[in-house]
């Protein structure tokens, strides 16, 4: 067996020195032709084509990146408290949105990283723009990167910046509305919604949506907050609190749909059957509602749309355009806890 001493040393790594030697040409000039800042001689790029081949140079991405201040990598933050821990837990949207995202970028050759909160701000890694997903109302992260002139689209709106235009998210009003007249038209005529505590534009959105709806059917308003890391616990307390009321109601939304699948235990648990004695819907959609016995009507918050087009608008911003936001619906899916 060959020693550590007999064992050949890694061939050193071939530099742009190395191939303008073996072009017999200057550093400058490889490095325009390798770099394609001037126009050459067609003979004079194919020898300097020719010696990277005998060579074997790789350029060096990070001494690119320090040159033209361009790195091909974009940045996704997300804002929600909860949303690593409850996509772990079961929770889908912030996944699907994220997976759409880091397609879209491959697809323009493009890579994404998941940068959390704290890097943003102390800018330690630098990429050519970021995506701030689901910002708080005055959002100090969006502040930051507007701030030191980063290039920055954010998914869902921040509730309190009308004047930032570059967003892709949804208009919650309609999907909240369509969920609350199929109840109704289900016969609940005591619908209780139970959201999440984070203050962005879906909480807000789906909080003003159900009062609006409820104060036009001349119903009482069950309005209910919830930390959404409290997941399938918080939603069975809740329900167990909801449905031992004296005025129990008979439809319960909630915003999580892991709160949801803990209501419909409570319920179960409880003696009441789901959907006779109580329906139950969930303002986001993924597998713990799908897959519940009953399955659990929820809404598809469209985050494949969402994700795709923060990359697409985040491109076109890096490519000097203004892009419009977009602006999508949720999606209503039935199923049987409301049949």
């Amino acid at each position: 067996m060959p020693t550590e001493k007999s064992a050949k040393k890694p061939r050193p790594r071939a530099t742009i020195w190395d191939v303008a030697r073996v072009a017999g040409l200057s550093i400058t000039t490889a490095s325009h032709v390798l770099n394609n800042r001037r126009e050459m001689p067609e003979k004079t790029r194919a020898a300097i084509l020719e010696a990277v081949k005998k060579v074997g140079y790789r350029a060096n991405p990070s001494a690119r990146s320090l040159r033209t201040g361009v790195t091909n990598i974009i940045s996704l933050t997300l804002r929600p408290r909860n949303a690593v821990h409850g996509s772990l837990q079961g929770t889908e949207y912030h996944l699907r949105l994220a997976g759409a995202a880091a397609a879209a970028a491959i697809d323009r050759g493009l890579g994404l990283l998941q940068v959390p909160v704290q890097m943003l701000l102390d800018g330690v890694l630098p990429t050519d723009g970021c995506i701030i997903v689901a910002p708080f109302g005055n959002d100090g992260v969006l502040k930051h990167a507007i701030a030191r002139g980063i290039p920055v689209v954010t998914a869902d709106p921040d509730p309190d910046r009308k004047t930032f235009r570059y967003w892709a998210g949804r208009d919650e009003r309609p999907g909240t509305e369509d969920l609350l007249d199929h109840l109704f038209k289900r016969g609940a005529r005591r619908i209780a919604m139970v959201t999440g505590e984070d203050d962005n534009s879906w909480t807000r959105g789906s909080r003003e949506a159900y009062v609006a709806w409820a104060t036009k059917k001349r119903m009482k308003r069950r309005l209910f907050g919830k930390p959404e890391s409290e997941g399938f616990e918080g939603g069975l307390a809740i329900g167990q609190t909801l449905l031992d009321s004296r005025d129990r109601p008979d439809a319960v939304v909630t915003a999580s749909s892991l709160f949801a699948a803990g209501v419909a235990t409570a319920a179960q648990r409880m003696g009441l059957h789901v959907p006779f004695d109580i329906r139950i819907a969930a303002m986001s959609d993924s597998e713990a509602v799908r897959g519940f016995v009953p399955s659990i009507t929820a809404l598809d918050l469209q985050p494949e749309i969402i994700g795709k087009a923060c990359v697409d608008m985040l491109c076109d911003i890096l490519d000097g355009k203004k892009p419009e936001p977009l602006v999508t619906r949720s999606i209503l899916k039935i199923r049987d806890s409301t049949a």
